[in-house]
């Protein structure tokens, strides 16, 4: 069967409750489903904070895996000082594209990621965040945490700090490693997880992608990446939050 994409927004902004909680492995999944299914994706990570050979590994991954171009320079910086007002620039242009982007931001939805440097060159205090840079970007975000007993605290607290700047299309989980989520579900179950951040929130909580020995962002090995994402989240509220609809 093959399948075309209605006109929906041209971009989604990937952000984190915090560094490591799993953004790389969903953006790239999401991505490659979606192609998967039909829609005319990218998926892109402009800015990388720590070292150029970390930042090789998620760019390959993100490539090979989504099947977009490696036809874009990321900005590699060791701290957020070091980004200058013309990489921010770059990095903005890099998310922008023909068809719909996936952006992956760094670390946190309050991450400092710029800060302005006075006359002599130290720092002054005014200095931007994530949530300024997916403003400036106005994709609507999904936020994505850890799995694990504190997943609901962190992704409220998310919404709370990003949402009067940005839209909040989502809300995902991910489990970075074996058995991370088993304290919550010992608790709760998906849909009671759903209703509780519902009550906070006017997001969906779009599901979780569960831990695979198979998938490496170090070792660029995608193993069951898209059947894991098929599986974990809903593809459906997804579409209905990009406004995309998918045609015979």
């Amino acid at each position: 069967m093959s399948a075309g994409q209605s006109r929906g927004v041209s971009g989604l902004t990937i952000v984190g409750t915090e560094s490591g909680c799993g953004k790389t492995v969903f953006m790239t999944g999401l991505s490659a489903l979606l192609r998967q299914q039909g829609v005319n994706v990218r998926a892109v990570k402009p800015i990388c904070l720590g070292s150029k050979e970390r930042a090789e590994s998620e760019i390959s991954f993100i490539c090979s895996i989504s099947g977009t171009p490696r036809n874009y320079a990321s900005v590699v910086i060791s701290s957020a000082k070091n980004l200058s007002e013309a990489q921010w620039a770059h990095s903005l242009s890099v998310g922008q594209g023909a068809e719909l982007s996936l952006v992956e931001t760094p670390g946190s939805c309050a991450s400092p990621m710029s800060f302005e440097q006075n006359n002599v060159g130290t720092l002054a205090h005014a200095w931007k965040d994530t949530r300024d840079f997916a403003r400036e970007l106005n994709y609507p975000c999904i936020i994505v945490a850890h799995h694990n007993h504190e997943a609901i605290e962190k992704l409220v607290l998310a919404y709370s700090y990003m949402n009067e700047f940005v839209k909040i299309a989502g809300m995902v989980t991910v489990e970075t490693q074996a058995n991370e989520g088993k304290q919550l579900e010992s608790k709760l179950t998906r849909s009671e997880v759903a209703l509780l951040l519902s009550s906070r929130t006017r997001a969906p909580y779009l599901g979780c992608l569960k831990f695979s020995p198979s998938i490496s962002v170090p070792r660029v090995n995608q193993g069951n990446l898209v059947k894991v994402t098929a599986e974990g989240i809903d593809l459906l509220l997804i579409l209905k939050a990009l406004n995309l609809g998918l045609v015979k």
